[in-house]
């Protein structure tokens, strides 16, 4: 992501500035309009660089009467390779992980979702979309459908914790999992969702996972701010 010649100066500014120790980790920056002022560029341009440097991962954003424009720390890293989730890899770094349900009921199975959860189309499907939060600013949206028949007992209405400690406390663990990633703009509503700009590209990722038997549990589209966030595959012996 490249931008206007006045908006690479202003990201060098920025960066120096950070590598300077004048913003430290978590430091915020000042207001918009006291910035552009100090740096003798417009609101537009610095925009621009902020948005830049925010996909960079240089610096987030937080929404709110608290928030702003802040400097980064450490990105924490979430384990692809892992059959643990989110909730578990990152609360166990001693991260807090919180959820917001956006919605959690059953539905006649769409035909991509029937397809993948290997069930016939219309087939009632469990729907939990939730709005995940690190350290109290959001992270990612996930959409995940589960086959009602086949996990019996199975409630999403108010999971906002781990949904694969609670499939493996009721014996359905997932064992295995295929993962698709794209990376993607974001939808209107993904954007204030997420509390991104509408420049900032997101990482969207699909997945499938199945249980011991072969059988499929979960099927999920997953959409990550990509600053926030750092994804590793680990492969081979360790």
């Amino acid at each position: 992501m490249t931008g206007s010649p006045s908006s690479q100066r202003i990201e060098d500014a920025l960066r120096d500035a950070i590598a300077s120790g004048r913003y430290a980790p978590g430091t915020k920056l000042p207001a918009e309009r006291d910035l552009a002022a100090e740096l003798g560029v417009s609101r537009m341009t610095l925009r621009q660089a902020l948005e830049t440097l925010q996909f960079q991962g240089v610096l987030r954003r937080r929404p709110g009467r608290a928030g702003g424009t802040f400097v980064s720390g450490d990105v924490p890293v979430l384990e692809l390779g892992s059959l643990q989730g989110l909730f578990q890899q990152l609360s166990r770094a001693g991260a807090v992980v919180e959820s917001r349900i956006l919605l959690a009921e059953t539905f006649p199975a769409p035909e991509d979702v029937a397809e993948a959860l290997r069930i016939p189309a219309g087939d009632p499907a469990h729907r939990l979309r939730r709005l995940r939060f690190l350290d109290g600013e959001p992270l990612m949206l996930e959409d995940s459908w589960f086959p009602t028949e086949r996990l019996p007992g199975f409630a999403v209405e108010s999971l906002t914790g781990s949904v694969y400690a609670r499939l493996e406390g009721l014996g359905w663990e997932p064992v295995r999992k295929t993962e698709d990633l794209t990376p993607s703009a974001a939808t209107p509503e993904e954007r204030e969702l997420l509390s991104i700009g509408a420049r900032h590209p997101v990482l969207r990722i699909i997945r499938t996972a199945y249980r011991s038997d072969g059988l499929p549990v979960e099927y999920a589209e997953d959409i990550h701010r990509s600053d926030s966030l750092r994804l590793r595959v680990t492969t081979g012996a360790t």
